[in-house]
């Protein structure tokens, strides 16, 4: 028998971090739905806002109204799933990896992929890659690593 305490740990740490993701999301999905974004971005046109620091130039209706666009298009319900997923697979995952790494090879790498394929729109953060890399190594770990065959002595 093997020890799979690397793929554990990784599993864990990425776990924890699908969690917090999910969280996250939840908030912005939250705050979107309220019209929050949209009252802060409107504030920051404001040349008289207490968000803004003393020299700095609000925005334009112009580009507060394309902020506004932007967010629009963002599914944050969808991102959420897609977070929560994961999440809930890799739990799975980490308990099946000591009695079959080959199962869990495959929800490790498919919730890997699977979150790549539904937070491609926040590329621009580093924060959602963390995870996804942990699962790819924990995945690859369980699918490559071989028990070792012992040695037969004469």
């Amino acid at each position: 028998m093997i020890k799979r305490t690397g793929e554990r740990v990784l599993g864990i740490i990425g776990i924890v971090l699908f969690f917090l993701g999910t969280l996250f999301l939840g908030a912005l999905a939250v705050g979107a739905d309220q019209g929050l974004f949209e009252e802060f971005l409107l504030e920051m046109t404001d040349e008289n806002s207490e968000f803004l620091e003393s020299g700095t130039d609000p925005l334009t209706e112009e580009e507060a109204s394309e902020a506004i666009e932007m967010l629009e298009m963002v599914n944050f319900g969808l991102l959420t799933a897609g977070s929560l997923i994961p999440a809930i697979a890799g739990i799975v995952a980490v308990v099946m990896v000591k009695k079959k790494p080959i199962v869990a090879s495959i929800l490790f790498l498919g919730s890997a992929i699977f979150y790549g394929a539904t937070s491609f729109l926040l590329v621009a953060f580093i924060l959602p890659a963390v995870p996804l890399i942990l699962y790819l190594i924990a995945g690859i770990m369980a699918l490559v690593r071989k028990p070792k065959e012992p040695v037969e002595q004469l």
